[in-house]
């Protein structure tokens, strides 16, 4: 994926050439208009005042060009070209002497000739050209426009104020955007999450573009301590295959001595595991051959004396020895001691004591640290061992639950005492889990998690896969649905390819290269039988993970209708898509709740087979979250738009007064500003 594409699918963002000061002339906002009419039939739209800076804008002619490329498409006829019909009327001996054939036209040719095959066989089926779009059964996604000039800065900030992992595609955007930005530029933020540093880091530290000093001065900027430093390093030095060049070494070194003593010594050995590893860093940067300062030297000499005492090490001792002092010992390391509760609490610690010294130092927490745990320990009764860790769950989220509130509490927001209105009709929030470290590494603007409320017009639920490489590549798209009487149900290339009464219906396998795969989820039929369909994806031969296959995009979308010249695949109803890019080789894409009409995108690996159903229970919800955070932040919910202060929508504002505010874009207000 190019940079346009990425910011589109993670930013909902377009890079353009914008000039505020040009006068507005008619002609020009008659065609943008037009422009954003053509773009709704791709699923988007801009606000009113991008459509107005849209029609002052250089690239006012590409611009639905650009937005087309970015969108994706399926390139690609189903086996069947009138599926779904075709393969719903078709005798099953029929269906699987074609499967016959195809696979060995593919599998079959290569294993008795030795010779490599780009295409097999399909079966000739004559097929009316479908140019026919359904109906509109979504809300067009709004995306806004960044000027060029603006974008790295843009998307560097975005991205790295958030106090959370990367995805794979947000770290392919902020790679770019290292390499297009200045060091006063990446200064300018404060890069929240250290495991995002690495890249960051070693990026800067390799380019030899820039001097010593600006390098030094970039790293200082975004390094608060030492120990984000180690963390670097280490990472810089795997990727170096472990060798350093002399004014590598030196840097590292001076960046080090940068820092006061007394934070190198807190920070060279938290815990034994790390201290061997910083050990060995010390070694391959030859620390005593360039340091300049005795002090840093002295404190160097005593960790590889074995004089310093790990802070894990000390924690450890003091709460196997039942120590009081424990508990305000992990309390100078509240993040630590977070993680830690079930350790503290299972020996003896007790709970107000704990909450108590957490609590004095709420404001420092990690928010997505909170409702991660929130949402792991708020699991069902029957997901637990047995009752007793049950139990112990229950104590840790009553914890936590007081305990986010005051970390929210400590936010800047724009909700701040406000009346606020919540905007969200696409979407059903209390089947909405908040993902954080278990978010999907495909990204995507809407995270993993969100459930997308199913349009009463929506009778079918379509999945898509389409994939395209210079070598055959052979991918595969399954179903696994839960009946409501507790029985599974699987199609895919190896089960079934449609059910009785035509619930599911499976388009065929194909095992070439640019081919494309559907499987529809007929509501109507399935709604008194059929609880829960999750749709997972499997590479089957090809390559090692899909990130190496040239072109692999997925989706699901809404249908209304299905017929002979109705299209395959319509951009403007799709709930959501992803080029997937991942190492991986088996995905649990997502699945729809059909009692719920609801549909969710999962996007986590997988190591249960083809089939697995990936359907889970919300016990912590985004509702349940946006309460605490209005209770938190002094704000009220009120019924209608009309006598809120704030409008609160989950993707980007379309407003013309400003009273939208953007859920994701300020990352459910977990940061402690307001983005």
């Amino acid at each position: 994926m190019n940079f346009n594409e990425l910011m589109f699918s993670e930013l909902r963002a377009v890079p353009v050439h914008l000039d505020p000061d040009a006068e507005i002339k008619e002609q020009r906002l008659v065609k943008a208009i037009t422009a954003n009419e053509e773009i709704m039939n791709l699923g988007y739209t801009l606000s009113p005042k991008d459509i107005i800076a849209l029609s002052k804008s250089a690239d006012l002619d590409s611009f639905c060009g650009l937005v087309r490329s970015c969108v994706g498409d399926v390139k690609a006829r189903p086996m069947y070209p009138n599926y779904p019909e075709q393969v719903m009327e078709m005798d099953e001996a029929v269906f699987r002497f074609h499967q016959l054939l195809h696979y060995m036209s593919t599998y079959g040719i290569e294993e008795i000739t030795g010779a490599d095959v780009t295409r097999g066989w399909l079966p000739d089926q004559e097929c009316p050209e479908k140019n026919v779009m359904d109906e509109t059964l979504l809300h067009a996604k709004v995306i806004s426009l960044i000027e060029c000039s603006e974008c790295y800065k843009y998307a560097y900030s975005k991205i790295l104020s958030k106090t959370e992992r990367m995805t794979g595609k947000e770290k392919m955007i902020i790679l770019e955007c290292v390499k297009n930005m200045t060091p006063e530029e990446m200064c300018s933020v404060s890069v929240k999450f250290k495991q995002n540093l690495l890249d960051v880091f070693n990026t800067v530290f390799c380019d030899d573009s820039l001097s010593a000093g600006d390098k030094l001065g970039c790293l200082r900027c975004i390094c608060q301590h030492t120990g984000d430093i180690w963390k670097c390093v280490d990472y810089a030095l795997t990727k170096a295959d472990f060798h350093f060049r002399t004014s590598q070494k030196r840097l590292i070194v001076r960046l080090l001595e940068s820092y006061p003593v007394s934070d190198l010594k807190a920070n060279l050995i938290l815990s034994n595991k790390k201290g061997e590893r910083t050990l060995l860093m010390l070694k391959f940067i030859d620390f005593n051959e360039y340091s300049r300062s005795e002090e840093h030297k002295k404190i160097v000499a005593q960790f590889r004396n074995g004089e310093l005492r790990s802070w894990e090490s000390r924690a450890k001792y003091l709460v196997n020895s039942k120590a009081p002092e424990a508990v305000d010992y992990y309390g100078d390391r509240p993040g630590i001691m977070l993680r830690n509760l079930t350790y503290l609490l299972r020996n003896g610690y007790s709970a107000k004591e704990i909450s108590a010294k957490l609590a004095e130092k709420a404001d420092s927490l990690s928010t997505q640290t909170i409702v991660s745990l929130m949402s792991f320990f708020a699991r069902p009764a029957d997901s637990w061992e047995n009752s007793a860790r049950h139990i112990e769950a229950q104590l840790v989220y009553s914890m936590l639950a007081p305990l986010l509130t005051d970390r929210l509490r400590a936010n800047k927001t724009l909700l701040s005492g406000r009346k606020v209105y919540i905007d969200m009709p696409g979407f059903d929030l209390e089947h909405s889990a908040v993902r954080v470290t278990n978010k999907s590494t495909e990204g995507g603007y809407i995270r993993s998690g969100l459930a997308y409320r199913i349009p009463d017009d929506a009778e079918k639920i379509r999945f898509f896969i389409y994939w395209n490489d210079k070598e055959r590549v052979d991918v595969d798209l399954h179903a696994s649905a839960r009946t409501t009487d507790g029985s599974e149900i699987n199609i895919g290339w190896n089960e079934g390819y449609k059910t009785k009464g035509g619930t599911l219906v499976f388009s065929g396998d194909i095992t070439h290269s640019n081919a494309a795969e559907y499987i529809d989820i007929d509501l109507t039929k399935g709604k008194n039988s059929i609880s829960t369909v999750s749709a997972n994806i499997n590479l089957y031969s090809g390559y090692d993970s899909f990130g190496e296959i040239d072109e692999c995009f997925v989706g699901a979308m809404a249908v209304k209708q299905t017929g002979e010249k109705i299209r395959h695949y319509d951009p403007k109803n799709c709930f959501f898509t992803h080029y997937l890019t991942g190492k991986y080789r088996t995905l649990n894409y997502g699945y729809v709740d059909v009692q719920n009409r609801v549909i969710v995108f999962d996007g986590l690996e997988t190591n249960q087979g083809y089939y697995s159903a990936a359907a889970r229970d919300n016990a912590f919800s985004l509702k349940d979250y946006l309460e605490i955070l209005f209770r938190a932040q002094g704000a009220v919910s009120v019924e209608n738009a009309e006598e809120a202060d704030v409008v609160l929508v989950m993707g980007k504002p379309s407003d013309i007064d400003g009273k939208e505010v953007s859920l994701i874009d300020n990352n459910f207000f977990m940061e402690s500003e307001n983005a």
